[in-house]
């Protein structure tokens, strides 16, 4: 499978892992990142102090914003018209804890570039262009990489708009997101956790996450990588997404494409599921729209992902 590396080089969300001589030395993070000190208390209160400055900027949200739309759109009408579920609008809930899935972690690059373009759709729809809050393991982003600018830029996010936090375990990194979550100062708050079981992720924490997520405004979407797909933890996010690369269709003078995703909704709260596409991911639109092509879904299908039963047990567990 095409990763999103070979799609639109020499660009990557993610940059390349640094040794640790590298991420000790000092030397500036790539994006808006907290210095990252050597203990791990050190690095707690580092945490605590970048957090307490954002949410000084505007306090904690109470409420959602009359003029904020109550759910963000895909850009796609038969995606966006299959979540209207029992609200009665298309889309996605904007206040409201979210789920995604790398299908494996060769796919973890996409599934990082989808959490961000569905942070930046939200973004573009709204009147005031709040930031995006990024959290991960400091650990994991070591292994796996780093957000990177120029691959943001290309994809037509403004790395100024992210603020990156490295947290230094998944306990704080659920902690940091929870006070993001509760700050209206933040379009989105994005928590990367890595493994099967990351300690502190349970039904209290997302449950907790998404009853401040609805309070305040503010969008969480979890990104999984690692997890088990067939036994995956209870959370109390509204839906539950599997995400994997997809190749992207050249365009003109066999230039590189547009950035293409297999998505497939694995639960949602209204009890859909099972619904599935192939996403293009237009830059200058700031929108997705469903990739045409051999295999891919068409307009009126709602089938199921390839290999996944509908009994697939990820596909209806809480």
């Amino acid at each position: 499978m095409t990763s999103l590396l070979d799609q639109i080089p020499p660009f990557s969300i993610l940059e390349q892992t640094m040794n640790n001589n590298d991420f000790d030395s000092g030397e500036p993070l790539p994006l808006n990142s907290a210095a990252v000190p050597r203990t791990a208390s050190q690095k707690a209160a580092a945490l605590k102090a970048r957090l307490a400055k954002i949410l000084a900027a505007s306090g904690t949200g109470t409420a959602q914003p009359d003029d904020q739309p109550s759910h963000f759109t895909l850009g796609v009408d038969r995606i966006d018209t299959a979540l209207r579920g029992n609200a009665g609008v298309d889309g996605l809930p904007r206040s409201a804890l979210h789920e995604l899935h790398a299908q494996s972690k060769d796919h973890r690059t996409s599934a990082a570039a989808m959490a961000l373009l569905l942070a930046q759709r939200c973004r573009a729809l709204q009147a005031d262009r709040k930031p995006i809050l990024w959290i991960s393991e400091s650990g994991e982003a070591r292994r796996q990489g780093r957000l990177y600018p120029p691959g943001l830029a290309e994809l037509g996010i403004d790395p100024s708009a992210i603020l990156h936090v490295d947290a230094p375990d998944s306990i704080a990194a659920l902690r940091a997101a929870a006070d993001g979550v509760r700050s209206s100062a933040m379009s989105t708050v994005i928590v990367e956790l890595a493994g099967k079981k990351p300690k502190g992720l349970d039904l209290t924490a997302t449950r907790r996450l998404s009853l401040s997520a609805q309070k305040a405004g503010v969008l969480g979407l979890l990104l999984r990588c690692g997890s088990d797909a067939d036994n995956p933890l209870p959370t109390a996010a509204f839906s539950r997404w599997q995400v994997a690369a997809a190749p992207s269709l050249a365009l003109e003078a066999n230039a590189p494409g547009h950035p293409a995703f297999d998505i497939t909704l694995l639960r949602h709260r209204s009890g859909l599921y099972g619904l599935s596409a192939r996403l293009e991911w237009n830059r200058d639109e700031q929108a997705f729209r469903e990739q045409p092509g051999e295999g891919t879904p068409h307009a009126g299908a709602v089938p199921a992902l390839a290999g996944v039963r509908a009994d697939h047990p990820g596909m209806r567990a809480a």
